[in-house]
């Protein structure tokens, strides 16, 4: 009797210790490429700035795959931080849009445990923006596995929490949302599901897609449903010391009372030279504002004013 206590003892002990030992590998699907026909933005209505640098102008467009490839790169380096495996099924360099049958070939052959698309929205040809649909789009295909509902699940609670979303559609079937199953999801034999982190033809969200810093947050983000989904420890990015943000003024600018440029707001002038702490970026519809330390507020423009840190 003692003999076999001891041996299950020993072989629970060691299928747990397997368990935990175990590496998994997640397939990172950067979804389209840079000369994929209509994947793009409404062409910018002014120049787009992130945090003082011009990286778009007026009159060009962003293509869907910047972002798709960006947050890809950002989920692989936040998986691998957190012990897990990743691989690509996309060209990363954008200049080939992979076949779909190519793409979930080469994860079911990989052995991938679960594959993620990564893509931005779009409700018709970007022609012109529109304000009717906006927000965060999870899918998974029609009679899918549990799994991939789970891993869904996870990545809308993710996402939701961690990002300013305006509106969420939550999980939903592919067939549902387009009419018709997608073949990344349909094709491959793993859990699978395919974000649309945005809409390309609603500003508030298009005007995101460069901003590097918004990638690494919805990667991390969906790093944190991973390794939920696998019961795998999240390991927090170690922060860098944080930095103070100052503003130097280039020309004399008024300073107001609210972020807001209405002339009765006017409560004075800065001159030219200056420096001020900034302790706060305020995003508006046309030009953002920066509150001071003080709690006035100035222009973001970087025609007026320049940023640095130290």
């Amino acid at each position: 009797m003692d003999r076999k206590v001891d041996f299950l003892s020993i072989f629970y002990f060691q299928k747990g210790f397997d368990n935990m030992s175990k590496k998994y590998l997640v397939a990172i699907d950067a979804g389209h490429g840079m000369h994929t026909e209509g994947k793009q933005s409404v062409p910018m209505s002014k120049n787009l700035y992130i945090d003082g640098e011009l990286v778009r102008a007026k009159g060009k467009i962003i293509k869907e795959n910047e972002w798709n490839r960006g947050v890809s790169e950002y989920l692989a380096a936040a998986l691998k931080r957190c012990g897990i495996d990743t691989m690509f099924t996309a060209d990363m360099t954008g200049k080939t849009d992979i076949a779909l049958s190519t793409r979930a070939s080469k994860a079911n052959k990989a052995k991938a445990d679960i594959l993620i698309s990564n893509h931005y929205n779009a409700i018709g040809s970007c022609a012109k923006w529109q304000t009717r649909v906006k927000g965060l789009l999870v899918l998974r295909t029609k009679n899918c596995s549990e799994k991939s509902i789970k891993l869904g699940k996870l990545a809308v609670k993710h996402l939701k929490k961690d990002i300013d979303y305006e509106y969420s559609y939550g999980l939903m079937r592919d067939v549902d949302m387009s009419g018709f199953t997608l073949a990344i999801l349909r094709q491959t034999t793993m859990p699978a599901i395919l974000i649309e982190y945005g809409f390309m033809d609603y500003w508030n969200e298009a005007k995101l897609m460069l901003d590097k810093k918004h990638q690494e947050k919805c990667a991390e983000a969906v790093c944190k449903s991973v390794c939920e989904y696998f019961g795998v420890t999240y390991i927090a990015e170690k922060q860098e010391a944080t930095k103070t943000k100052y503003v130097r003024i280039l020309q004399d600018i008024n300073i107001h009372s609210k972020p807001d440029f209405d002339a009765a707001n006017v409560i004075g002038k800065v001159t030219a030279g200056g420096a001020y702490t900034v302790v706060e970026t305020i995003k508006r519809t046309g030009t953002d504002m920066y509150k001071l330390k003080s709690g006035v507020y100035i222009t973001a423009s970087p025609k007026y004013v320049e940023v640095f840190e130290k």
